[in-house]
């Protein structure tokens, strides 16, 4: 299989600059005063999406397409999966945030005259939007990288690419502690089925989401980092309860639609967490929690912590109200539409 990882700056979207998500976090110097052409990564534009990222920062900014396919020496390759990686702008961990598969990657940037819906920004990956993944923010959990202590080898560096072949096209050991964890990321993306963004009414879902968590002028860069910040404090805390409570507990968050798997005495249940700065008097679901709760019947619970207190960079120590709904059944009449999409 020819993979590329291609590290960008950290969007909701990528589909240009909008209200909320002016600009990639992170991604390198240039984001800082400018926007980053990854920008548009995930608009569609006839059917196809047109990928940006800087592979390093030596100038002719080349792609290396002889470390995607053994001596391959052509100026674009096709059928490559394209990973695409960012910083969490919470914990400065790398995470997926979405691929390509199928795509045609360029050696050099293709510097358009033709795509005035992405202002012309260059682009070196191109692939079918049908073939494309863009992951929810709650779903952008799955590491890059093996983290282990004491070394930098295996893991992506300085550079934007990382590639599956060394320097001479062989394939990296899988056997070596430092590089196991790409065959695990591959086979991630692979399996994953999920919910992903992939319609306008998926965007506005996942503005309403992140709504919730309205920065309020608390320093922090947007509000998708007290999302973040959040979300972990309630993970943290739900952790905590099943575990004192004797239950064996799996973060599955990354990869299944749920958050937890609980498991006692030879029973398996499952948990959706949910945190807020609210009372929780109410909650906003998304159509995949919703499917959730009725698909997983007697065996799903809801812990929501609630009241959350942000301080200027992180949450209030003690802060948050534990409520858990078990069994966590939807009841239909408690359901309210907040909004709706028009097609034109």
């Amino acid at each position: 299989m020819k993979v590329l990882f291609a590290r960008v700056g950290f969007m909701k979207f990528y589909q240009g600059p909008k209200p909320g998500d002016e600009k990639p976090i992170g991604g390198g110097s240039y984001n800082t005063g400018k926007i980053g052409h990854e920008a548009y990564n995930f608009l569609n534009i006839d059917g196809f999406l047109h990928g940006y990222f800087q592979p390093h920062m030596q100038s002719p900014y080349e792609i290396n397409l002889g470390r995607i396919e053994q001596g391959f020496n052509g100026d674009k390759i096709d059928n490559v999966l394209v990973i695409l990686f960012a910083t969490n702008p919470v914990d400065s961990g790398q995470v997926v945030i979405g691929w390509y598969k199928n795509a045609t990657v360029f050696k050099a940037f293709q510097t358009p005259k033709e795509l005035p819906q992405r202002e012309n920004y260059n682009y070196n990956i191109k692939a079918r939007t049908e073939d494309s993944v863009l992951l929810p923010i709650s779903k952008r959990k799955f590491p890059v990288g093996h983290n282990i202590e004491g070394t930098k080898k295996g893991n992506p560096g300085q550079a934007n690419a990382f590639y599956t072949l060394d320097t001479h096209g062989k394939k990296k050991d899988q056997n070596e502690p430092e590089n196991s964890w790409i065959d695990k990321t591959i086979n991630f993306v692979e399996a994953y089925s999920g919910p992903k963004i992939s319609s306008r009414e998926d965007e506005i879902q996942e503005d309403l989401s992140t709504a919730e968590f309205s920065s309020g002028g608390q320093g922090f860069q947007s509000d998708i980092e007290v999302r973040l910040k959040i979300e972990s404090c309630a993970m943290d805390r739900a952790r905590n309860h099943y575990e004192n409570k004797g239950y064996e507990v799996e973060d599955k968050s990354a990869t299944h639609p749920y958050d937890l798997a609980i498991k006692k005495n030879g029973q398996t249940r499952f948990v959706e967490v949910k945190g807020t700065q609210t009372t929780g008097e109410t909650i906003i679901l998304t159509k995949n929690e919703v499917d959730l709760s009725r698909n997983y019947g007697d065996k799903m619970s809801l812990f929501l912590v609630h009241s959350i207190v942000m301080n200027e960079k992180s949450v209030k120590k003690g802060s948050g109200v534990v409520y858990i709904i078990d069994p966590w059944k939807v009841d239909d009449d408690r359901l309210t539409p907040i909004s709706y999409t028009y097609k034109f």
